[in-house]
Formats: structure tokens, sequence, C-alpha cells
């Protein structure tokens, strides 16, 4: 009797768990889509950020670093 009674909580529990799944389901089919434009934008967004921000750090560094292997005078 006891036993049955645990199986019929924790079928309670996963039920409620199942439901919780579902409403989280419904809610995420229900958000908005993201459209072409937008993701168009954030494409240029990115691109243009690496191209501005990212690029020229990356060639400072490496500069200071060829400037520093020239100076102590290693070859690469």
């Amino acid at each position: 009797m006891d036993q049955d009674t645990k199986v019929i909580q924790e079928l309670r529990e996963l039920n409620q768990r199942v439901a919780h799944l579902e409403n989280l389901i419904e809610k995420t089919n229900k958000e908005e889509k993201v459209g072409p434009v937008r993701t168009f934008v954030e494409a240029i967004t990115s691109l243009s950020f690496g191209l501005f921000v990212v690029g020229p750090v990356v060639v400072i560094v490496v500069g200071i670093l060829m400037f520093v292997w020239s100076w102590i005078g290693m070859k690469i």
C-alpha cells in the first residue's frame, strides 16, 4: 500500500513537470521569429566590428611581436 502511494506521488510530480515543459514549449513557439532584415543587419554589424575593431587590434599585436622578435634577433 505504501509503495502504491509513492508511485502515485511520483506520477503526480512527473505530470507537473511535463505540464511545465509543455508550457515552456508553447511559450517558445509563440515568441517572435527573427526576420531576414534583422539577420542581415546583425551580420553586417558583426562584420564591420571585426573589420574595424578586431582587425586593427590583431595587426597591432602582430606588429609588436614582430618588432620584439627582430629586436631580440629571432628569425621567424
